[in-house]
């Protein structure tokens, strides 16, 4: 096996937990739910062009460019390249003992070192990097990996040359979220290619004759200046070092040390249970090798002596809800692991339990009914127990009262998003929303009472290199903006879209930018007919034990059809795709199909041609980029694969390709037809 040395990806491993670096030493050896695909983690954060407009920034190109795998090639090329007393180098290489970086940039002048580190979150002049001497979470991974760097870079160097004296800078580039593009099509200037299973990026010309020449001050990306907090890191002066949720209790350099003698020699590093033990990524999942390991569990069986029976318990890791991390924090850390062992002190009611319940679920009577259903606890079940009824909790009074304000015709709309790192336009700034994507459903009531459920409206934008926001809007308003009915979305996505988009009309030239910006206005920020969030409703009034607490529509979804016996009858037919329920892309479809037990109703988006088919992308890749982002519904992470593949790759959409996106937004509205058929139904049988 190649030599295995420290590196700043391992550093950033053992930063999140110790022990991770042991799963973490050999991919094929245990299972891992991150994603690997190099193409969607570029998707994710945007990585590969940022990095890309940093070397053109800084004119690295050619020889400059270390493209070298194997780690003394690297090192070599780099201090050939030293030899220079003026030059900038991408990909430079160092290594100390069993430590190896490689730094996005070192600009180098005479004996003067600036390590530029290139990220592609998004950060702001002005903001701080530290409080009170301690970096915040949100931008502390990012600071600890350029410490990291310089503290390397300054041993290697010192080592190299011992005979002569350099001064080591630091710097963080990131896209600076008060800057706006003073280029065109800058997004476009960089191509993701592949070659066999490494994804890479590269500049074009425009890149260079263009971006190139950009002064500093309009540039987009920012090197913002961090070497006073990677001193005060390296030095052990801020106030999360020592912390268990940091370094274990210990300072950088002995953290660096033990951890690296852990990594390199292949040893278990011991850590404490923590919340971050929820979300561990080396575990299996349905459908991984049997022969790959799961971390997780052998974690827990030698931390918390589980059994393999005490990983079918409700456990205090599923508990879900608002505000629930800090106090499973606080649980676990009294060494209680399952929901029976949760008491009135652990998680306090929010009212007097003796006092009369009104309709709906707060904040934690959610949460207790989660424990109470999931245990069986009689004593809980008991404050529930008049709007539970064959395992499921459904208030059908509260339920009346709020669908009482409900409008017809009813409309329900998704949305498919992207941020790109980099802006397409000129005036724009990074990561700002692009809308490629929407589908609308339309219910419509007769003076019979009877109600018609129509896929009324769609749009996707398939044009590379265009920017879709106010067709998109345009689109939507002629969907929806001719009648008073009550518009619904599935969380708070398409609400922050819609006000996105509104600040990016604000600053156009659009013919009809005043008329688009109205109609934004008035089905959004608490106007007349401001969309309704039909989430808010399940979580009051509705909770079935397969959604273990969550409310993503992706848990809701199967929950529902598998508790409405109308839903089930009336889609088990080839009722959808007709005349009685038009569709625009489906014809004369079943929804309804059932598991090998012939009773658990089969998730509806299996039913639909695989997305990953058509993109070349694993699907268990696109099934882990969609545990990245719970607000999305279940093809979020295919769309999302497929824009960015479209604009950022040489691939053109091809029309089954196009087929396949439209169908799987369009399950995304169904969806919420779906919920609310069932909740309809429910008030209908409860009068």
């Amino acid at each position: 096996m190649k030599q295995k040395l420290f590196t700043k990806s391992a550093f950033k491993i053992a930063l999140e937990c110790p022990r991770r670096l042991y799963y973490a030493y050999d991919s094929k050896l245990y299972a891992n739910q991150d994603l690997t695909d190099d193409f969607l983690k570029s998707l994710a954060d945007g990585g590969f062009q940022v990095g890309e407009l940093a070397k053109v920034y800084y004119g690295v190109k050619g020889d400059a460019d270390i493209d070298v795998l194997g780690y003394d090639e690297a090192v070599e090329k780099t201090k050939e390249l030293f030899k220079n007393d003026t030059i900038n180098i991408a990909e430079a290489a160092f290594r100390y003992g069993n430590l190896f970086v490689r730094a996005d940039i070192i600009e180098k002048k005479g004996n003067d070192i600036t390590l530029i580190e290139v990220k592609a979150k998004s950060w702001q002049s002005g903001d701080d990097f530290i409080k009170n001497k301690t970096i915040p979470t949100g931008i502390r991974p990012y600071i600890y990996d350029v410490a990291f760097q310089k503290y390397v870079v300054m041993k290697a160097l010192k080592e190299l040359y011992p005979d002569q004296e350099f001064t080591v800078k630091a710097r963080l580039m990131m896209a600076d979220k008060s800057k706006v593009a003073s280029v065109d099509g800058l997004n476009q200037m960089f191509r993701i290619y592949k070659n066999g299973d490494r994804s890479y990026a590269q500049a074009d010309e425009r890149a260079w004759t263009v971006a190139g020449v950009v002064p500093e001050n309009e540039r987009v990306l920012t090197a913002f200046d961090v070497d006073q907090y990677c001193d005060m890191i390296i030095a052990g002066e801020t106030g999360e070092q020592g912390k268990p949720d940091c370094m274990e209790g210990m300072k950088f350099e002995q953290f660096v040390e033990v951890m690296s003698k852990h990594y390199c020699e292949r040893t278990i590093a011991m850590t404490t249970l923590g919340t971050k033990c929820f979300k561990c990524p080396f575990h299996r999942e349905p459908g991984d090798k049997d022969t790959l390991r799961d971390g997780y569990r052998e974690c827990w069986k030698e931390m918390a002596k589980f059994t393999d029976d005490d990983f079918d318990k409700p456990l205090l890791k599923d508990l879900s809800g608002r505000h629930i991390g800090s106090i499973k924090g606080k649980i676990l850390k009294n060494h209680k692991y399952f929901m029976d062992e949760i008491t009135y002190d652990d998680l306090k009611k929010s009212n007097d339990p003796d006092a009369p319940r009104e309709h709906g679920l707060d904040n934690y009577e959610r949460k207790w009914l989660q424990i109470a259903i999931a245990t069986g606890k009689e004593d809980l079940l008991k404050d529930f127990e008049t709007d539970i009824k064959d395992g499921v909790y459904v208030d059908t009074d509260g339920l009346r009262k709020e669908m009482a304000k409900w409008k017809f015709p009813l409309h329900f709309i998704d949305f498919e998003t992207s941020r790109s790192a980099l802006p397409f336009y000129k005036g724009l700034r990074p990561y700002e929303q692009i809308a490629f994507q929407f589908s609308h459903h339309k219910v419509e009531m007769g003076a019979d009472g009877e109600y018609k459920v129509t896929h009324q409206a769609q749009y996707i934008n398939a044009k590379k290199g265009f920017f879709p926001n106010f067709e998109f809007v345009r689109q939507l308003k002629k969907a929806v903006g001719e009648d008073e009915g009550t518009i619904f979305r599935y969380m708070e996505h398409e609400n922050t879209v819609l006000n996105d988009i509104r600040r990016q009309l604000e600053s156009s030239e659009e013919d009809d930018k005043d008329e688009l910006i109205a109609f934004i206005k008035s089905i959004t920020n608490d106007a007349e007919r401001t969309m309704v969030d039909i989430a808010k409703s399940v979580l009051k009034y509705y909770y079935h034990p397969s959604m273990k607490g969550s409310n993503s529509i992706k848990d809701v979804l199967p929950a529902i059809l598998n508790s409405s016996e109308l839903i089930k009858s009336k889609y088990s037919r080839p009722v959808y795709g007709t005349p009685e329920m038009p569709s625009l892309n489906l014809e004369n479809k079943v929804w309804i199909e059932y598991e090998e037990d012939g009773k658990t109703v089969k998730n509806p988006y299996k039913l639909l041609p695989s997305v990953s088919t058509y993109l070349d992308i694993p699907q268990e890749e696109l099934d882990k980029m969609e545990r990245e982002d719970d607000d999305t519904v279940s093809n979020g992470g295919a769309a999302l694969a497929a824009y960015g593949k479209l604009q950022f790759s040489d691939t053109q959409m091809s029309q089954a390709l196009e087929k396949a996106l439209l169908c799987y937004c369009e399950l995304d509205t169904l969806a919420m037809v779906f919920i609310w058929e069932y909740f309809n139904d429910c008030c209908k049988k409860a009068q």
